[in-house]
């Protein structure tokens, strides 16, 4: 019988072959993944993991790395439109029942209009950046944000963030190179993962003991 960590570097293996070999059916999902998660569906850690790894095992510039991300930026910008023309076309009413709806959100929405009023491109790629993916859609299309600044924004904000984990998981790889020292695919990921998420929460306590 197999063991855990065996299992589960075979099962991250296999995946991670299927999207290195240009399998059709994987990159097919990854695309939905990407456009799902523009839209608030989440998979966590899921796309930052995928992006790491095939860049942790290729490298920066080999084209599995570039296919990848081709495939991720044009989930991106799919999902991310999805809801922009939505609100577009809603406009008000949508962000109105989603405040009552939701109340927690009205701090957030107040903040992400407050960044776009200046209408430009570089707000929807930094405001992008505070992880308000599926939000800061939904506020541009109701504040008839211009389609070409939103286009660039978040093709900015994917450059960014897509980008720094290629460089981090080459950046990786050299390191445990340099050690002298290849772990399983399976701990990698779970490292990832865990450093993901200890980030995550220093962010949220950081926000949470920001005067209001």
């Amino acid at each position: 019988m197999y063991s855990m960590d065996v299992w589960f570097n075979q099962l991250v293996s296999q995946a991670m072959d299927a999207l290195n070999q240009g399998s059709a059916a994987g990159l097919v999902a990854l695309f939905c993944v990407v456009a799902f998660t523009e839209m608030g569906v989440p998979f966590p850690y899921l796309l930052d993991s995928v992006i790491f790894l095939t860049s942790y095992e290729n490298g920066p510039l080999s084209v599995q790395v570039v296919r990848t991300v081709l495939v991720v930026f044009l989930g991106r910008q799919s999902g991310a439109a999805i809801i922009y023309r939505l609100t577009h076309f809603l406009g008000d009413r949508l962000i109105g029942r989603l405040e009552k709806r939701f109340a927690s959100l009205r701090s957030n929405i107040e903040r992400i209009t407050c960044r776009l009023s200046s209408q430009t491109y570089f707000a929807v790629a930094i405001t992008r950046l505070t992880g308000l993916l599926t939000l800061v859609s939904a506020t541009a299309g109701a504040l008839r944000l211009r389609y070409r600044s939103f286009f660039l924004g978040v093709a900015l904000s994917a450059f960014i963030f897509d980008g720094s984990l290629v460089i981090l998981g080459f950046v990786t790889r050299q390191s445990f190179k340099w050690l002298g020292f290849t772990p399983p695919l399976w701990m990698v990921v779970i490292g990832f993962i865990l450093v993901t998420l200890a980030w995550t929460l220093r962010q949220f306590v950081f926000k949470r003991r920001l005067p209001t």
